[in-house]
């Protein structure tokens, strides 16, 4: 019998966790690198104006992929950085007269967390429950939340929550809307006009830009607590000199993602109707999370309820994870499925597909085969 290992060349099916670099996103990087550019708060000399030009355009193309003004954009190194200075900047503002934050048992750690921490420091914290789809609760008739934080796309399911109707009920209370759409670009509209959000974080890496930046829009006239202490950069709200090169390259991204927008859903609905019709084929029993309800194309998580542990370590093909990144390497069952109420040993053998606009139909079928042979060994 052959034991060599397969040539076959590796599938990325792994895009939520981080989309790799875009090959023109990366070559813009490379050119703002290569260009000599100085530090953008220098604007008495030449370098420093080209900087803060390239600067500038990228702000532009991050408020045109919102729908939003260009000075109501602030860079970050990612989504999670955006999400800790707009939740905590936020609920320090707010502690004194309206404490309450809500959120939802769904969310990703990056806002989790960040409002854990400001309970922990005198907030009171509400994490309402999902349903078996993974869609929102209401919020609470009473208690008058200064916050609520609601993702548009959960990372690991895809599912989009109602966010215009989240944002009018906050509203109603007299509270600030925090929305983390880092899964949205290139998938979903992101006009923060109709979404109706006060706040919202994206990172570059999750739509084809560098990893290392992102941006939180917060609505003009909010004002934020910053996190970091320094100079003036970013509204006050982000110390420090800003990786220009970087910066270029997620507004690029972010324009890419805006004029591809509806190419790149279509082609990843067919994507994924594609994938999970042929996994319930294949595989009897199958469960595809959150099926009904409104999901965003391109992202699938898949249980086989009762399969022996270890599904995802069957795939040699695929490179695809059990949830969540932030949470892979801790072994835990996924909180989101958990929040589903599904049993803590099919959540922890529960595999996610999420694709970009690169992956083929031919790349979908190997993934349809490789958990198909993988579950039928697990159950032989």
């Amino acid at each position: 019998m052959n034991h060599q290992p397969s040539t076959a060349p590796l599938i990325y099916a792994d895009h939520n966790a981080t989309s790799p670099c875009r090959p023109e996103v990366a070559a813009a990087v490379a050119d703002a690198l290569a260009a000599g550019l100085g530090n953008p708060s220098s604007r008495h000399h030449e370098p420093g104006r080209r900087a803060l030009a390239a600067l500038d355009r990228a702000r532009a193309q991050v408020a045109a992929l919102l729908g939003a003004r260009d000075d109501e954009v602030v860079f970050t190194a990612g989504a999670t950085e955006a999400c800790n200075l707009a939740l905590l900047g936020a609920a320090h503002r707010l502690r004194t007269d309206r404490p309450l934050c809500c959120t939802w048992a769904a969310e990703h750690p990056a806002v989790l967390e960040p409002l854990r921490a400001a309970a922990r420091a005198g907030s009171r914290l509400v994490e309402l429950p999902v349903d078996g789809e993974g869609s929102y609760a209401p919020l609470p008739a009473d208690g008058r939340p200064g916050l609520v934080a609601a993702l548009l796309v959960n990372n690991e399911t895809g599912v989009v929550q109602d966010l215009p109707a989240i944002a009018a009920a906050a509203h109603a209370a007299g509270a600030l809307v925090f929305c983390d759409a880092t899964q949205a670009p290139g998938r979903l509209p992101l006009e923060v006009a109709a979404l109706g959000c006060d706040l919202l974080a994206i990172s570059g890496h999750k739509f084809g830009g560098p990893p290392g930046c992102g941006a939180l829009w917060l609505r003009r006239g909010l004002g934020l607590e910053p996190l970091l202490h320094g100079g003036g950069q970013e509204r006050g709200l982000r110390p420090g000199t800003p990786p220009v090169a970087l910066l270029a390259g997620l507004g690029l991204a972010a324009e890419l993602a805006r004029r591809e927008l509806e190419a790149r859903r279509d082609h990843l609905g067919r994507l994924t109707a594609r994938l999970e019709s042929g996994l319930r084929a294949a595989i009897p029993g199958l469960v595809v999370q959150g099926a009904g309800t409104q999901r965003a194309p391109g992202t699938s998580c898949v249980t086989v309820p009762g399969l022996a542990r270890g599904w995802l370590g069957t795939l040699v093909r695929v490179a695809a994870s059990a949830g969540s990144s932030c949470a892979s390497g801790s072994g835990k069952p996924s909180h989101v499925l958990a929040a589903m109420g599904v049993p803590a040993v099919d959540a922890a053998n529960s595999i996610r597909l999420s694709f970009a606009p690169g992956t083929t139909v031919a790349e979908v079928d190997t993934c349809i085969a490789e958990l198909a042979r993988g579950a039928a060994g697990l159950r032989g």
